[in-house]
């Protein structure tokens, strides 16, 4: 029987709204489905680029040139959202490489702030506030950025350290002086205006320039008798005042034998084509050595020379890497297949020295031509107070102890006290 028309109209509008109200849902599925499939996108994204900051995200060790355009749009995309776009678990992997940058920028800004412009350092600038920076830059993993870093705030060591002792000496001559002009000797002047040149702080600086230009001036109106005739006097007082029962011991301070030394030195420096301000100078065959500082050109013996009890240096140039005053807890990289061959740690442990590609590190090796992969000071206590040199395939040390090592000089301990006091760090040893 055929339904009327009344009922094929009222099925035909039910079956539209249902067709209607399908296609709504549809339709907000597929927006609710292609919002989802967005967010998956962003986060994917996200996950990607901050994962390509790090060199190794395993160790968590950021790369040296980081993407700062795209981290920025992500941490506004994070603001500007409120959490509903970016994962929570993205936002706390951002926020923790955040903290990683922010503490490298913190470390850089640090160093830049121990300088006073190119050339010189700040006044608060201390001894403990660079060790405390040398500690503080070993939180960071990456080696290129961490040497980049440690090579600028070496420098500050080094002018550091080299204007303190132009600043003992200077103060220690020009009290000389006030009490006896007379003092003002050849070599005492020449070494007045080296180390004035080496301070590296303004405020040191402008404090002595009055007192070197006075001694310059006297020096240079009133020059004395020539430092061979000092020496011969200096030699025959000895002489005068030695008992005639005692064997007759020459003056400690030779200056004659001092500048002799200092012509030989000079030559020999000059001609392995070392040009800095001071050098560490040891000869083979007489057996002395001594720290040379430039004067006019020319190298001579700060200090006179020291004679060295035995040495199993090898000829060449080496740098000098540290100063060591208490290694007991320090490292030295020995093995010579790894990047960072020679490189002293500061209390060192298994990890730090993991984070350089060092494994298996322990030994008890007395013997630092022995020990691989590392050489820990701890297991030589002559080692603990000495002066660590390197180059590129060689490390030593000047040291005073009883044991003989191949690249090993021993000089006695007063000795070692005075020569760590007026060298610096980055300085070049030369054996002739």
């Amino acid at each position: 029987m055929m339904k009327d028309k009344k009922d094929l109209k009222s099925k035909t509008k039910s079956e539209h709204y249902l067709l209607v109200s399908a296609g709504i849902v549809g339709a907000i599925t597929a927006a609710i489905f292609f919002i989802m499939l967005s967010r998956g996108v962003v986060n994917a994204v996200v996950t990607s680029k901050i994962s390509s900051q790090y060199q190794d995200k395993e160790l968590e060790v950021l790369k040296t040139n980081l993407d700062y355009p795209t981290l920025n749009f992500i941490g506004r995309v994070i603001k500007v959202s409120d959490g509903h776009v970016i994962t929570p678990s993205n936002i706390k992997k951002y926020q923790q490489l955040e903290d990683y940058i922010q503490a490298r920028k913190n470390r850089a800004k640090d160093v830049a702030a121990l300088y006073d412009g190119k050339n010189n350092y700040q006044d608060d600038v201390t001894s403990q506030k660079i060790n405390d920076l040398d500690a503080a830059l070993l939180k960071e993993k990456n080696q290129d950025v961490y040497q980049k870093q440690r090579n600028k705030l070496d420098t500050i060591q080094i002018w550091f350290e080299q204007t303190e002792d132009a600043d003992k000496y200077l103060d220690k001559t020009w009290q000389e002086f006030n009490n006896d002009n007379s003092s003002l000797s050849f070599k005492k002047i020449s070494m007045v205006n080296t180390y004035f040149k080496l301070i590296k702080n303004k405020t040191i600086e402008n404090r002595w320039n009055e007192a070197v230009n006075k001694m310059d001036q006297y020096f240079s109106k009133h020059q004395g008798e020539s430092s061979r005739v000092e020496a011969v006097k200096q030699e025959l007082e000895a002489l005068r005042s030695a008992p005639l029962t005692e064997k007759y011991t020459p003056a400690n301070v030779d200056i004659v034998s001092s500048l002799n030394f200092s012509s030989g030195a000079s030559d020999s420096l000059t001609q392995a084509g070392i040009t800095g301000k001071t050098a560490l100078y040891y000869n083979t065959s007489t057996n002395k050595l001594a720290l040379m500082t430039k004067v006019n050109g020319k190298y001579v013996a700060e200090d006179g020379y020291i004679n060295v009890t035995s040495s199993q240096v090898g000829s060449g140039k080496y740098t000098i890497k540290k100063l060591i005053s208490n290694g007991n807890s320090d490292a030295i990289i020995t093995d010579n297949t790894n990047s960072n061959y020679g490189q002293y740690v500061t209390n060192a442990s298994d990890s730090d020295l993991e984070d350089l590609g060092i494994t298996n590190p322990d030994n008890t090796t007395a013997d630092f031509n022995s020990a691989t992969p590392v050489f820990w000071l701890k297991n030589n206590s002559d080692l603990n107070k000495s002066i660590y040199f390197t180059n590129s395939s060689t490390l030593g040390f000047i040291y005073a102890g009883s044991s003989s090592y191949n690249e090993g000089m021993q000089i006695s301990s007063s000795d070692l006290s005075n020569l760590m006091s007026q060298i610096s760090t980055g300085i070049t040893f030369y054996v002739n």
